[in-house]
This record gives structure tokens, C-alpha cells and sequence, in this order.
């Protein structure tokens, strides 16, 4: 039995570098195709400054908690939110019905607190309740953190590929240019016009 069945994953990634068997190693231990959803909220920089950290992040475990995602949550990095389904149609339904959820849950809040979402799908490395890596989960990430809106979901071209087609009552359009140069990246926007 090779050295490599007993490294863990950084150290996987440390020898990857100079020994091509490691990289096999971690693929065949962590990598796993998967929908990725990242979920980011508005305004965490207004309400830190406005009323500090703690406050902040308050309202943005109330909010998690409030989206109801199903899926297995990965990591959280303040109020940033790492979810990955078995496949995209569940990640897509369960986005569409979180973002409704937490909608309805901030009704009335005098500081509403809006999802952002990015959907991603693709190879990845899965290191359960610690972390995912992959360049879907890169483009989920920048979705959600940095291009969506409040209340936006927004997919890659390889998560609605791998939707193949979408349920009854949903629809997208192309994001405009120059949120296309934002992003870096081609990525659609998602309506729900279910009842």
C-alpha cells in the first residue's frame, strides 16, 4: 500500500505539486461531480458599520436558517453560505424556494436581509463539512458573493447544461454585458414565475 492512503487531503495537495500520484489520490478520495450553491446576503458591510459585527452576523444566521436549504452545507465564511446537492434540478428547486422562504420570512423586517445565489455543477473535490474545491465552485462563488443581486439566482452554462431543462414555470435570459464582464464569465439569470 502506497504513503499516499495515509495523507490527508492538504497533504494530498502539498505533494501534488511534484508527485502527479498524489493529485490522483485526492481525485479518487474527494472528487465527486455536484451542484454547488453559494448564498450570500445584502447589505453584511452596511450592517457591520451601522451596528456592528455581531449584529451583522446575527441577522445572517437568522436569515440561513430562514432559507430552509436542504442539500448538505459544506462551510460558511461570515455570511457566505457553501451547499452542495446530488444534482442540479434539486439545487435549482431548492434555491427558487429558499429565495420565496426567506422573502417571506422578511416581510415587514425594518432591515430585510435578500439572498444571493450562484449555481454551479461539475467536478469537484469534496472534503465533507470542511470544504469544496473546483472551478464550478469558483464561478458559484463569484455569482453569489459578487455579481447577484438580492434576491437574484444566477447559473453557469455547465449548471444549466447538466439541468438539461428547466421545471414549468421557470425561465432565463442572458445576463447583460456588462455583468457578463463583471462576473468574467457567460452565466444566466434565473426567474420564478411558478405560483
Amino acid at each position: 500500500m502506497s504513503d499516499l492512503a495515509f495523507l490527508d487531503f492538504q497533504a494530498l495537495v502539498e505533494r501534488a505539486v511534484s508527485d502527479p500520484a498524489a493529485e490522483a489520490e485526492a481525485h479518487r478520495r474527494f472528487g465527486t461531480v455536484a451542484a454547488v450553491l453559494v448564498v450570500d446576503f445584502t447589505g453584511m458591510v452596511r450592517r457591520t458599520d451601522a451596528r456592528g459585527i455581531v449584529y451583522a452576523l446575527g441577522r445572517a444566521q437568522v436569515a440561513q436558517r430562514a432559507l430552509g436549504l436542504g442539500g448538505t452545507r459544506v462551510k460558511r465564511v461570515a455570511d457566505t453560505l457553501f451547499v452542495v446537492y446530488p444534482s442540479a434540478e434539486a439545487a435549482l428547486l431548492d434555491a427558487l424556494d429558499a429565495v420565496k422562504r426567506l422573502h417571506a420570512a422578511e416581510a415587514g423586517h425594518p432591515d430585510p436581509v435578500h439572498p444571493c445565489i450562484g449555481l454551479g455543477h461539475g467536478e469537484c473535490l469534496l472534503i465533507p463539512g470542511v470544504d469544496v474545491f473546483g472551478a464550478e465552485v469558483n464561478r458559484a462563488f463569484v455569482l453569489g458573493e459578487d455579481v447577484a443581486e438580492g434576491g437574484e439566482v444566477l447559473a453557469t452554462p455547465a449548471f444549466l447544461a447538466a439541468l438539461g431543462g428547466l421545471p414549468p414555470g421557470v425561465g432565463t435570459f442572458d445576463a447583460p454585458a456588462e455583468r457578463v464582464a463583471e462576473a468574467g464569465f457567460g452565466f444566466r439569470v434565473i426567474r420564478d414565475f411558478r405560483g
